[in-house]
Parts: C-alpha cells; sequence; structure tokens
C-alpha cells in the first residue's frame, strides 16, 4: 500500500478518535435532513414511477451475444469514427448551464466551445455484430435518453447488427443542462407537485432541460452513430497505459486515484486515413467553476483539438473519477486566464499521448467482448427520490411495496452495468456513474478507518479480471456517487460531500456485487489478480 494511503488512514483514525462527539452530531443532523426529504417526498404523487413488473425493457441491449477466448479464424479490426456538435444553433428557450446549483439559476450566455458527441463503432470480425462507444459532452444523460438514441437508430441495428450502443458523458460542468437539476428550481417546486398527478398533466412538469436541445442531441447522437458504422474501415489497434497520476489529484481520502492513462489507438489500412485515439482518464472537468456563463465542454474538448491540430481525430472517456480533480499546474504555467488554463491542460494531455514512445504500445488482437446487465440500485437518499418523483431528472427509477402497509413503497433505479474486453489484456468496466477509484483499484477504508467502522467486503474490481480494467465511467446512465458502503458518510462531515448525490449507502455494495456477478458470467474470465503484461511508462 502506498504511503499516502497509509497517511490518509492515520489521518482517518485520528480524526474520528478526537472528534467523536462531532461525529455524533454530524450523523444526527444527517438522519434530520433525511426524515425531512422522505417526509416531503412522501407528499408527492408517484403516480407516474411504474411498479417494478410494469417497468420498461425495451431498448436493452446486452452485447456480444456469447464470450469469445480468442480472436475468430481470419478476424481483423474494422473501426468507424464520426463526431457532431450537439447545440442546436438557434434553441428554443432559455438553456441553463449543468453542474452547479444556483439561484437564481446559471442561464447560458453564450458559447466558450461546442458540446460534442463522439462515436466508435467497432467490429472484430468474428461475425457476433458491432459494438458501439459513443461519447458526449456533457454533465451526464440518463438512460431514459440513452434509450432513446438507441431506438432513433431504428432498422439500422438489425440491418448493421449493432449488438450494443453504449453511450457516456464526459462530466463537463460548464455545458448545457442535460439531466435536468440545474433549472429554476423555484419554479419546478410550484409546478411539478401538481404535473406528476397524472400521465395527463406530465409535460407541464419543469426541468432544467432545454427540450429543443435534448431532441436535437438525441437525434444527432443517433446520426453520429449512423455515420460511424458507415465509415468503418480496417486497420490496426494498438493500446499504451500512460502516466495518468501527473494530471491529477485526488480531494477525498483514502486518496486512490487510476494512476494509468489508457490510451486505444486504431491506425486505418489506408495510409490517407487519420489515425483515432480514444483517451481514458478518471478526472472531473469542473475547471471553469460555479461563476461561468457561457456553454464550455471543459478540457475533454481542448484534448480533442489537440489531436485535430496534429492531423488525428481523438475521444476522451471518463474513468473513475470520484472526487478526482484536475492537477493543471505546470500544464498551463503562463496562463492569464481560466479559459487559457483549460485550453493549456487539455492540449497537454493529447501531445503527451501523441510522444509517447512507439514501444509503450501493445497491439491489440481482433477480439471485442462486450457483456451488459440490467441492475437495480436502491434509493435510500430522500433528495434522489424528491428528484425523480418531481420529473426534474428523468431516470428510470420504479417502485415496489415496501411491506410494512401497503401504502408506500421502496424506490430503485433501474440501470445498466457492462463490461468490454478489448483483445486478451484490456478490459473496460462500464459503470453508470461516478466511481470513487477505491471500489475498482484497492485501499477502500477498514473497520478501523472507515466512517462506519466496517469493512469493505468487496475485492477492488481490476481483481476480477486477467488484465488491465480501465473504467468508463457515466456509462449508459447518470446515478452520480457511488461510494463504499462502509465509507458512506454524513453530508456534514468534512470530505463526505458525495453522499449528498448518491442514490445512497448501498450503492457501492450492488454496483460492485453486480459487477462481480457479470464477470463471472463471462465465461472466459479468470477471477483471481493479476498484473497487465504489457509495458507501462514508469
Amino acid at each position: 500500500m502506498s504511503d499516502i494511503i497509509k497517511n490518509a488512514k492515520r489521518k482517518a483514525k485520528a480524526y474520528a478518535e478526537a472528534n467523536d462527539g462531532r461525529r455524533k452530531a454530524e450523523i444526527f443532523g444527517d438522519k434530520a435532513v433525511q426524515k425531512v426529504l422522505w417526509g416531503v417526498s412522501r407528499l408527492i404523487s408517484d403516480k407516474t414511477i411504474p411498479y417494478l413488473n410494469r417497468s420498461e425493457t425495451d431498448g436493452f441491449m446486452e452485447g456480444s451475444g456469447y464470450w469469445l477466448e480468442a480472436p475468430a479464424k481470419n478476424a481483423g479490426w474494422r473501426v468507424g469514427f464520426a463526431k457532431a456538435s450537439v447545440l442546436p444553433e438557434h434553441p428554443q428557450g432559455d438553456m441553463y448551464l449543468g453542474g452547479y446549483l444556483a439561484f437564481p439559476p446559471n442561464k447560458a450566455e453564450g458559447k466558450l466551445t461546442e458540446q460534442m458527441v463522439r462515436a466508435f463503432a467497432f467490429d472484430d470480425g468474428s461475425d457476433r455484430g458491432i459494438n458501439v462507444f459513443a461519447v458526449i459532452d456533457c454533465v451526464g444523460i440518463s438512460n431514459t435518453d440513452i434509450r432513446e438514441i438507441r431506438a432513433r437508430l431504428g432498422s439500422l441495428t438489425e440491418e448493421k447488427n449493432i449488438v450494443s450502443v453504449n453511450v457516456s458523458a464526459t462530466h463537463c460542468h460548464s455545458g448545457a443542462d442535460t439531466m435536468g437539476v440545474w433549472g429554476d428550481l423555484l419554479a419546478a417546486l410550484r409546478k411539478n407537485p401538481g404535473a406528476v398527478k397524472s400521465s395527463k398533466k406530465i409535460n407541464n412538469a419543469v426541468s432544467g432541460k432545454n427540450a429543443d436541445m435534448m431532441d436535437f442531441l438525441i437525434e444527432t447522437a443517433a446520426e453520429t452513430i449512423r455515420t460511424a458504422v458507415e465509415r468503418m474501415q480496417p486497420g490496426r489497434m494498438d493500446f499504451a497505459l500512460l502516466d495518468g497520476a501527473q494530471f491529477v489529484r485526488d480531494k477525498r481520502p483514502p486518496y486512490v486515484t487510476d494512476k494509468y492513462l489508457t490510451v486505444l489507438r486504431f491506425t486505418p489500412e489506408d495510409g490517407n486515413e487519420k489515425k483515432i485515439y480514444a483517451v481514458n482518464l478518471g478526472v472531473h472537468p469542473t475547471c471553469y467553476g460555479d461563476k461561468q456563463k457561457k456553454i464550455s465542454a471543459d478540457f475533454p474538448y481542448f484534448i480533442c483539438e489537440g489531436f485535430e491540430e496534429a492531423g488525428c481525430e481523438g475521444a476522451f472517456f471518463q474513468g473513475a473519477e470520484g472526487a478526482v480533480a484536475t492537477d493543471r499546474g505546470r500544464f498551463s504555467e503562463g496562463a492569464s486566464t481560466t479559459h487559457e488554463s483549460v485550453t493549456m491542460y487539455g492540449k497537454a494531455i493529447a501531445r503527451y499521448v501523441l510522444d509517447a514512445d512507439e514501444t509503450l504500445y501493445t497491439p491489440v488482437e481482433p477480439l471485442l467482448n462486450v457483456l451488459l446487465a440490467p441492475v437495480m440500485i436502491p434509493v435510500d437518499n430522500g433528495l434522489m427520490a424528491l428528484l425523480a418523483k418531481l420529473k426534474l431528472v428523468n431516470s428510470k427509477a420504479v417502485k415496489v411495496t415496501d411491506g410494512d402497509d401497503g401504502k408506500h413503497y421502496d424506490y430503485y433505479l433501474s440501470t445498466e452495468i457492462g463490461l468490454a474486453q478489448f483483445g486478451s489484456r484490456l478490459f473496460f468496466a462500464l459503470i453508470p456513474g461516478e466511481l470513487l477509484p477505491e471500489i475498482a483499484y484497492g485501499g477502500a477504508p477498514d473497520a478501523e478507518t472507515s466512517f462506519n467502522g466496517t469493512d469493505w467486503p468487496y475485492p477492488p474490481l481490476c481483481e476480477l479480471v486477467k488484465g488491465r480494467l480501465s473504467v468508463i465511467g457515466l456509462c449508459n446512465d447518470c446515478i452520480a456517487y457511488i461510494v463504499p458502503d462502509n465509507d458512506f458518510g454524513s453530508v456534514f462531515s468534512p470530505l463526505h460531500y458525495e453522499e449528498s448525490v448518491s442514490a445512497g449507502r448501498r450503492t457501492g455494495s450492488n454496483v460492485a456485487g453486480a459487477f462481480t456477478r457479470l464477470v463471472a458470467a463471462a465465461e472466459k474470465l479468470v477471477t483471481h489478480p493479476m498484473e497487465p503484461d504489457v509495458p507501462v511508462e514508469e
């Protein structure tokens, strides 16, 4: 275990021992707030939330269908890439910036950059179908909207045998609101309780999402995926694990980050075509802060611009970001404005990838396995229940009777989790929220240092696969933070902000358990730890 983690554990233990009285007050305050939130929630109609057995299943895609241990005979990579802006030229109505609560709400006043969708279509030549991985510059996108993107592909899904469409968010906090919680909350509190009483009035509900923009985003995403499929061409795939720790800093104990920046590179067989890079790193795009009034896709936009200026194409996929922030430091020395600093940081990452020694790249055999599974996440955070019941968000919430008196319900978020394998040694966990890195890579607090005084019973997710595991966060949904159950604390405690926007204290174990079962369902995976047998940069 690193000295950083040991020091964090030591500090956590000392704080708990020295502040026992304060800790009890924090817990009491948290319980009081939850009691109020659930009390208010029970006053709001849940008629528009379906029962569990009536919830919609249309739009779920299970992936490859069966797991291959090795490339098929005469297999070869075919990859397509496309991109487009998801911002309509003249949207009707106000657009709000998503990512920071503000009163009055932050209305967009122009834009610094576009918000883009970038899509990859992959085929490994095994005749099992095409898998799509798309990423949108936005704070998050619900599973409901992602299933609508899949639906708008229409007959193309069957015609081209598309077996999975995976859409993730970069999680930029300065783009237009795509979740719905950063609009006019006072208007929502006035109008939505009445609007959710029946399906006939539901269209009157107020949300921070601009309806015109969301329709354009969904249609543009579907069209971009179509274009990526049409542009598929043969070529070579390589991947590299580079030093990612230099670009990030963790703000929450036990101070664990994904130390690698994972790079996939596709080189078309046609030498006149552009190389395409996919960069994966766990770090929040929150560089502009809550005073920003103009739309921006934050540093991921400038990573991609850096690739484009070098005559390539690129995309950024969010990782296990937890409470991880940028460490712009030396990468933006001399910057006189935040915008200049963000630009320099993003382009520095692109340049770092482009300049990486070729010996650090490992060929990726033409083998792509994708497996997806539905998962139910219990909601025990009253705030999240309120957001769902008031239709501020259109997450796929469902209800079941709580078994007490038949008059009240337990609520769940119906979402998806996934596993993708590229070649024999590179794996991706497709996680529908903001995963704290210690769940993926180890170092979670133990009984001595965790908030709740218990152990975290799951092994790190990376130990479940035979190779390197990277995380694609906010993939196929946005259920917010995923915190280990044993360290799920009071929102009044220092460094426990993430709990305020989490489905609840059982989210971590439900996600870890679902991923464990998913790996077990993949017949050819081995459930013991193994270091990646690939060159890495020290």
